[in-house]
């Protein structure tokens, strides 16, 4: 409605408003009842999820380690120098990632042990307040936890695949043999031995040589000429 105007006051339009402290009706008690266990569900559901997670992570962990503790020192001693470095540095910062993405699984399932006294709650807003900080706090926690644990899975299959295609030392037996009335010794590959005769594939020649067996001196094996 509007008010008539008195000794030159400007005119006011007065519009009736809703009660701040009006009852509220049977709709908004049950949204507000949904909303209540939304926020007490979330923080329920984050952690379960991450406890799903956390124990997979650490059956991961477990089957890389029991491999590497009974198989790894065998199986990498087959590649050469650089090889295992690279597969060294790809499979412990796989377990360092899994580790790492294990306690952030753990922190975000269990979280973090504080004391929690009645006081700092309601300073804190209520039991509410404070369950959605900690849903928030959680589903961090799980999120970096996730990408760690996808980091370790990459690396743990870089590290597959390397030791899967990495090159080999190679198995063939390279000599230096010394022949008696030879100037120098003749290093190459080990074709064939018997009590007569040795048969040595020198790298360039495109012939094999034939070297008595009784006039050889030594006979060393190496790596490489």
């Amino acid at each position: 409605m509007t008010t008539g105007r008195t000794s030159g006051a400007p005119s006011r339009t007065v519009k009736p408003v809703r009660p701040h402290d009006r009852t509220p009706d049977p709709g908004e008690l049950d949204d507000r009842g949904r909303l209540a266990e939304e926020v007490t569900d979330s923080l329920t559901r984050i952690r379960t999820t991450a406890e799903n997670w956390r124990t997979g992570m650490a059956g991961l962990l477990a089957l890389v380690t029991t491999t590497l503790v009974f198989k790894g020192k065998d199986s990498i001693t087959a590649y050469g120098m650089p090889v295992r470095v690279a597969l060294g540095a790809l499979t412990g910062l796989a377990l360092i990632a899994g580790v790492m993405a294990l306690l952030r699984f753990l922190r975000a399932a269990h979280g973090v042990p504080e004391v929690v006294s009645t006081d700092s709650v309601i300073a804190e807003g209520g039991v509410d307040v404070r369950d959605v900080r900690l849903a928030r706090v959680a589903l961090a926690d799980m999120n970096t936890a996730r990408r760690l644990a996808l980091g370790s899975a990459v690396l743990l299959a870089a590290a597959l695949l390397l030791s899967w295609y990495g090159p080999t030392p190679s198995t063939t037996s390279m000599v230096k043999v010394v022949v008696r009335g030879e100037p120098q010794p003749v290093c190459g590959v080990l074709k064939a031995q018997d009590g007569t005769t040795t048969v040595v594939q020198v790298k360039g020649e495109p012939a094999e040589r034939r070297l008595p067996t009784s006039a050889l001196v030594s006979t060393v094996l190496v790596e490489s000429c």
